[in-house]
């Protein structure tokens, strides 16, 4: 669902319905043209049957739901959106990944709050419940995979040639401010946007080279790494050892996990009930 609106949104397709009289050109290949008609016939044909799908679903669950008067409050959703934040080690990245999806921070908040106002009532028409001793199971299984990794927040440079990152890095070693340079500079768009701050990032989530010289710095070290399209200078700001996870840290994280799945086995059956007894009635050929 997501993949057609970005598709149609990077394309301004949207702008005038499929088969109207404003069908237009779209591009023209060896003077051939491609217009939106055909382009939103192909989506449609893609995607529209299981998106529709999913729609009339998400629409029953809703209806059922405002039916039953049930309510999700403001600090409910705000909870959410705080953990949503917390992924991110610089609040500008936020807007752009929620620019980058065709949303923002409002419609995250609508969208979440249908989501947590569906999740209440299928927890409670499914009787959905989790019990400590299955969080405490769970805990134990996966303890491992729970655990926190070694991390280091990074700050980095991605410059094209020696002679730029040689003069940078010399720049960075008589103070100049790392922020301001790598918006002005740095050939990444990420780094432009967050003043090259990365946050704090684990192993695996590095190419090789970077990583290995990463964590073998001291927090404050700044160096030059060649890379393949690029010479990248990173600092280290601070480093974290590996961290054992806590229970009572992870068991709401757990508990999330655990009603989910046990709402996902229920809910093709609840939503076959609300389908038999709904009336749904196709409105014309869809394009």
């Amino acid at each position: 669902m997501k993949t057609i609106a970005l598709i149609c949104a990077a394309a301004g397709l949207l702008s005038v319905p499929a088969g109207a009289e404003g069908d237009r050109d779209i591009v023209s290949v060896n003077g051939t043209v491609i217009r939106q008609s055909e382009v939103m016939e192909r989506l449609w044909k893609r995607y529209g049957p299981e998106t529709l799908e999913e729609m009339v679903n998400e629409l029953l669950l809703r209806q059922t739901a405002q039916a039953r008067g049930l309510k999700v409050e403001s600090p409910e959703v705000d909870k959410q959106i705080e953990r949503f934040k917390r992924q991110f080690s610089d609040p500008a990245m936020i807007e752009e990944q929620l620019k980058k999806s065709g949303s923002s921070l409002e419609k995250l908040k609508s969208e979440l709050q249908d989501q947590l106002l569906i999740r209440r009532l299928l927890v409670a028409d499914l009787k959905v419940s989790v019990k400590d001793d299955e969080l405490h199971k769970v805990f134990q299984e996966r303890r491992e995979k729970l655990a926190t990794p070694p991390s280091v927040h990074l700050r980095l440079i991605a410059l094209k040639t020696k002679a730029e990152a040689d003069e940078v890095l010399a720049k960075l070693k008589e103070g100049a401010d790392f922020a301001a340079l790598a918006r002005a500079r740095s050939l990444a768009s990420t780094g432009k946007m967050t003043g090259g701050d990365y946050g704090f990032v684990t192993k695996g989530m590095l190419p090789e080279a970077t990583e290995k010289v990463a964590f073998a710095m001291k927090a404050g070290e700044l160096r030059m790494i060649p890379m393949p399209n690029s010479f990248n200078i990173i600092q280290v700001l601070e480093k974290r050892p590996a961290r054992s996870a806590k229970f009572d840290e992870v068991k709401e994280d757990l508990r999330d996990m655990l009603v989910e799945s046990k709402i996902k086995a229920l809910l093709p059956g609840y939503l076959d009930g609300l389908r038999r007894k709904a009336e749904i009635k196709p409105m014309g050929a869809a394009r």
